[in-house]
């Protein structure tokens, strides 16, 4: 049984770092899916929209994958963290 909560244990590990690497992957990538949603979202409304319109749709779009990446990086560091403290 101990050998199996070690194992476990690596898992997660493993598992927290992968997902902490995917975060920051997305903060990194923010602003270019950012700016493709953004234009995807300009072509669904017809393909015109007001300026400061789209400026706005593209800021929220870019937030998003930022707030998405750094929960996800957030919350796989701390697990992470907290996996490596009981060594």
């Amino acid at each position: 049984h101990h050998w199996r909560f070690i194992m476990s244990r690596r898992s997660f590990v493993v598992m927290s770092l992968v997902l902490f690497f995917i975060g920051l992957f997305i903060v990194f990538n923010s602003v270019s899916w950012g700016h493709n949603a953004a234009n995807a979202y300009l072509l669904s409304q017809g393909g015109s929209m007001d300026s400061s319109r789209f400026v706005i749709v593209l800021q929220e779009y870019i937030n998003m994958y930022r707030w998405i990446g750094s929960i996800v990086s957030l919350i796989s560091g701390l697990g992470f963290i907290k996996a490596i403290e009981f060594r």
